[in-house]
């Protein structure tokens, strides 16, 4: 028995060095205490691969217990008092949500002795007290699922109405926290949802205290730690603290070194035109990124950021919110479900990539741009000598380069511009995904709305478009993953805009995705991307189009953005670039250090073909000369 047993526990010992050493699996989930033996129970997800780790506490509010990332092969805690549960004095850190509400509640003939004290506010006549921050920090959440695969990491932890939570809150819901660990992105869904039995709607504004511990890396002098975000504006406080209904314009749009940022008051920042996010800046080059989205949206004033902390205390919460402080009372920056309704709020967490290596000098291409978020949309414009412009989508904004490596910001706030096209008047369209749009840059600055709606319903999200010589107006119109708004279309479209302003539908596609005309504006070429094909569409004098064929399909990679030579050969961002003849039959395919998603001619002969890929922008001479509309 002696001998089976060894023999059981090498087998056994085998098959766990074989597991772990050799074939251990990407994503796993473990269970620990967050500190000792008596600590609360964390659930961590792990992603092996990226190096990365996420602790979840359902004891502690559900809270986001700790976030750890590798970076140069060490092995960062980005969250302020990760973990602690010993140390009860001052601020907890970690990432608690803040639900029903944000900030403090307080009758609005009232003042406040206190910015963050327990309040109080009414629901058909009837008071009740509300903790600063609302309750769902300070109850404990059960878990309900979870899951690791080749896919993710994920756990869900839920909170529903009690006898616990009525005091403060008599309504019937389930609110849901979704964290999953995923290709290097840690993403939380909060899904609210109100119960059958409500009678009243239920009103909630949300946020999460996120903090993150000052500096990121050993060495670095936490005051010369920078803070971006593109808010417009600031709503302005009291002398004790509370809003007193102005505002000021305020944008951290160029990053800002957090210097003497002050600790006690924090800043509530609003007026953002596009999907917010805040980065905060190691100068050792370690770059977080904070992105949030919502199923719907509210007016303004609407705090999207609460800035809160400094380097004297070591940390710093770019607080993602959406809501206002006292909103319970006022109505403003409210969430208001009707029963068995739910909406969703998503936050996701990411360490920026570092740089990818410059091409060899015998590669025949050169980096002429990086450093973006993901780059988009290239076109030439040929004033002033010739320079290219290019969506920079994350952080929503158009790029100017005329010179390589020196890139200047050519427009700012455009609700993430995807791609561009130029008409004969030189005017600028962009396909906006968060604007729901193709819009107009006219010549004086203005902007035009081209297109935003088809049979009266909102579009998806635009993702490219193309005009012709004769003002006639094509773009496609999936819907992006990165929204979580309810789709007013049930299908993705191809679509055309006449000079009079009349949207046709051409075709539902799939995914369309890159679309690109001949030289005679008499083809049109749009890419599928679930398909991984290329359709092609006569065009008449009046720009209809008819006679849709698949040209080019079983193309390598996802096929995005495209363009035509004058010879009519195509150029297609996808694996790499590939060259089609007009008949369709592959001629090479170029590869590039970061895959290519879209492509455009320029340089004074039309033989330079600039591709935006991932964070960068590369351009190589090509035997095929460009061909514009414009």
């Amino acid at each position: 028995m002696k001998s089976l047993s060894a023999r059981i526990v090498l087998i056994s010992s085998l098959c766990l060095l074989s597991q772990w050493g050799f074939s251990q699996a990407r994503y796993t989930i473990t269970d620990e205490p967050a500190t000792g033996p008596n600590s609360p129970r964390v659930v961590v997800l792990h992603d092996h691969v990226a190096g990365q780790e996420a602790a979840i506490a359902p004891s502690e509010g559900g809270e986001l217990s700790s976030y750890k990332v590798t970076y140069k092969g060490q092995s960062i805690e980005m969250l302020y008092h990760a973990r602690n549960y010993d140390d009860k004095t001052g601020f907890q850190g970690k990432g608690p949500l803040l639900w029903p509400a944000v900030g403090a509640q307080y009758p609005t003939d009232t003042v406040p002795k206190e910015s963050c004290g327990t309040g109080t506010y009414k629901v058909t006549g009837k008071s009740y007290p509300m903790p600063c921050h609302g309750f769902a920090r300070l109850v404990p959440w059960k878990e309900v699922s979870r899951a690791a695969d080749n896919h993710s990491a994920r756990v869900t932890v839920e909170l529903t109405d009690s006898d616990a939570t009525r005091k403060y809150y008599p309504f019937s819901f389930h609110l849901d926290a979704n964290f999953e660990l995923m290709n290097g992105h840690l993403t939380i869904d909060y899904v609210v949802k109100s119960d059958a039995a409500n009678t009243e709607p239920m009103p909630f504004s949300i946020g999460n205290h996120i903090g993150f511990k000052l500096p990121f890396l050993p060495g670095t002098d936490p005051a010369k730690m920078l803070f971006e975000t593109q808010s417009t504006g600031q709503l302005l406080r009291n002398t004790v603290g509370v809003l007193n209904g102005q505002q000021k314009p305020r944008s951290f749009y160029q990053p800002e070194e957090l210097g003497s940022f002050d600790a006690h008051v924090a800043m509530p920042l609003t007026g953002y035109k596009s999907q917010p996010f805040s980065r905060l800046i190691d100068p050792q080059g370690m770059v977080l990124r904070l992105t949030q989205t919502a199923s719907s949206t509210l007016p303004e004033p609407l705090i999207r950021t609460n800035a809160f902390g400094g380097p004297a205390v070591g940390y710093f919460c770019p607080e993602p919110w959406f809501g206002v402080q006292n909103s319970l009372n006022t109505g403003v920056g409210l969430i208001k479900l009707k029963a068995n309704e739910s909406w969703t709020w998503r936050l996701d967490l990411q360490i920026e990539p570092p740089p990818v290596p410059a091409p060899s000098a015998n590669s025949g291409l050169e980096r002429v741009g990086t450093g973006f978020s993901f780059v988009e949309g290239p076109v030439w414009v040929k004033d002033g000598g010739g320079y290219l412009l290019f969506s920079d989508i994350y952080n929503s904004r158009t790029i100017k380069i005329a010179t390589p490596n020196q890139p200047e910001v050519y427009r700012r706030y455009t609700r993430a511009g995807n791609g561009n096209s130029m008409d004969v008047q030189g005017r600028l369209y962009t396909a906006e995904r968060d604007g729901h749009r193709v819009s107009r840059q006219e010549k004086d600055g203005s902007e035009t709305i081209v297109a935003s709606a088809y049979e009266g319903k909102r579009l998806n999200s635009p993702n490219d478009v193309v005009v012709r010589r004769d003002g006639q107006v094509y773009f496609s119109d999936p819907a992006s993953a990165a929204l979580l708004e309810p789709r007013e279309l049930s299908f993705n479209g191809l679509y055309h805009v006449d000079p009079r302003g009349k949207v046709t539908l051409i075709a539902k596609m799939p995914r369309p995705n890159g679309v690109a005309l001949t030289e005679d504006g008499r083809t049109l070429y749009v890419a599928d991307s679930t398909e991984k094909t290329i359709h092609a569409y006569d065009l008449d004098k009046d720009g209809n189009a008819s006679h849709e064929r698949t040209l080019i399909s079983g193309i390598e990679g996802t096929p995005d953005g495209l363009r035509v030579a004058a010879n009519g050969n195509l150029y297609v961002a996808c694996k790499g670039i590939a060259i089609y003849t007009p008949a369709g039959k592959l001629i090479k395919m170029i590869e590039f250090p970061e895959t290519p998603v879209n492509c455009a001619f320029g340089g004074p002969d039309l033989q330079t073909l600039y591709v935006t890929a991932q964070t960068s922008v590369y351009r190589l001479h090509v035997p095929d000369k460009g061909s514009f509309q414009y």
